[in-house]
C-alpha cells in the first residue's frame, strides 16, 4: 500500500499548525504573555452589596488601571455561592473568567455535599482580603460582655437563636465554633442572605450573629446592635474597641476569620496565574483599595500562590472537623 497519501496529509497538518502559529491563531499558554487582550470577568456568587461584591468591583477598578484592559464583575448568586463558583469551575482555562469567593467556599464538599472542591475543580489565585469576624448581639438583650451571653443562653436552651446566611457559609462555621468552645447550644436560622440575618436581629427575632466587622458596624454604631468580642485582633487601626474572644475567656476562636479570594478555572496556565497573583498583592497597596478595606475592618492579605492554596487547605481541615450538619 502507497504511503504517500498519508505523508501528503501530514505535511499539510504541520504546515497549517505552522501558519496558525505565524498568524497568532493558536489559543492557550503560548499566548499566555499577551494575556489579557480582552475584557476579563469576575463572577461574584452573590448578590449585590455584600463586603466581597464591594472588595471586587474595588478591586476590578485597579485591575483595569495595571493590565489597560476592562475587569468586569458578574453577579451570580444562588446555592450558597455554588451557582456562581461552579460555573467558573466549568469555564474555559484561558484567564478571562474568574470567580471571588470568601471562606465560605471551604464548606462546599463537606457541609453542602455538592461536588466542587476548591483546591482541585478550581485554581486558587490570591487572597485581597482578610478579617477577624465579629460576636454581635441584638442591642436590647441584656447581656453587656460575652461572659454575660454565655450566661443568659445556657439559661434560656431553647430560647436564644443565632442567624446565618446559608448552611457551611462563614456564620454558621463561626456560630458552631463558640457552640463548641461554649459548651452551649444555640440553635442556628437559616437565611437567603446576610442582609436578612441583619434585619432580623436588629429586629429582635433572633440573638446572635458572627459577621465581618464591616458588615456589623453601622448597625453598632447605630445602636442597634452590641458587638461583643472579635475572633482575634487583627483589625485596622480605626476598628471599634472590643476584646478579643480569648481575652473574654473563650479559647480556640481565633480561626474564625473571613477571607476573600480570587480563584480561576482548572487548568489555568501557571504563568497567568502568576501574572494575576502579583497584580492582586500590588493592588492591596492602591489607596483607595487599602481605604476601602480599612473602613469595612478588613486588612491585606498579600499571599502567595502556594500560601493561598494553604489557606483554603486548612480552611477545609476547619470544617471537616466541625461536622457541620447541612440541607
Amino acid at each position: 500500500m502507497s504511503m504517500l497519501p498519508r505523508l501528503a496529509s501530514r505535511r499539510d497538518f504541520l504546515a497549517a499548525i505552522v501558519a496558525g502559529v505565524a498568524a497568532g491563531a493558536v489559543p492557550g499558554p503560548a499566548l499566555a504573555d499577551d494575556w489579557p487582550s480582552k475584557p476579563v470577568t469576575i463572577v461574584v456568587p452573590y448578590a449585590p452589596g455584600a463586603s466581597n461584591d464591594t472588595f471586587t468591583r474595588k478591586l476590578a477598578q485597579v485591575l483595569t488601571k495595571q493590565f489597560g484592559q476592562t475587569f468586569l464583575v458578574v453577579n451570580r448568586p444562588g446555592a450558597g455561592g455554588f451557582i456562581g463558583s461552579d460555573a467558573v469551575a466549568k469555564a474555559a482555562p484561558d484567564g478571562y473568567t474568574l470567580l471571588e469567593m470568601p471562606s465560605s467556599i471551604a464548606g462546599f464538599k463537606p457541609v453542602m455535599k455538592v461536588d466542587l472542591d476548591p483546591v482541585k475543580d478550581l485554581a486558587p489565585i490570591a487572597l485581597m482580603a482578610k478579617a477577624p469576624d465579629a460576636m454581635v448581639i441584638n442591642a436590647g438583650l441584656p447581656p453587656k460582655t460575652v461572659k454575660e451571653f454565655i450566661d443568659y443562653a445556657r439559661a434560656r436552651p431553647d430560647e436564644v437563636f443565632y442567624g446565618m446566611a446559608g448552611i457551611g457559609t462563614s456564620g454558621h462555621q463561626h456560630a458552631e465554633m463558640f457552640n463548641n468552645a461554649t459548651g452551649l447550644k444555640i440553635k442556628g436560622v437559616n437565611y437567603k442572605s446576610a442582609a436578612d440575618v441583619m434585619n432580623d436581629i436588629i429586629g429582635g427575632r433572633i440573638h446572635m450573629m458572627f459577621v465581618s466587622t464591616g458588615s456589623s458596624r453601622p448597625a453598632v454604631e447605630a445602636g442597634q446592635l452590641r458587638l461583643l468580642a472579635y475572633a482575634d485582633s487583627n483589625l485596622p487601626p480605626e476598628s471599634l474597641k472590643a476584646p478579643t474572644l480569648a481575652e473574654a475567656g473563650v479559647p480556640n476562636m481565633e480561626a474564625a476569620q473571613t477571607w476573600w479570594a480570587v480563584f480561576g478555572p482548572p487548568g489555568l496556565p501557571a504563568d497567568i496565574k502568576r501574572k494575576l497573583n502579583a497584580a492582586i498583592v500590588a493592588a492591596q497597596k492602591d489607596p483607595e483599595f487599602a481605604a476601602l478595606l480599612a473602613r469595612s475592618g478588613a486588612t491585606p492579605a498579600p499571599l502567595s500562590i502556594e500560601d493561598t492554596v494553604a489557606v483554603v487547605r486548612d480552611e477545609i481541615a476547619i470544617v471537616e472537623k466541625l461536622k457541620l450538619e447541612g440541607n
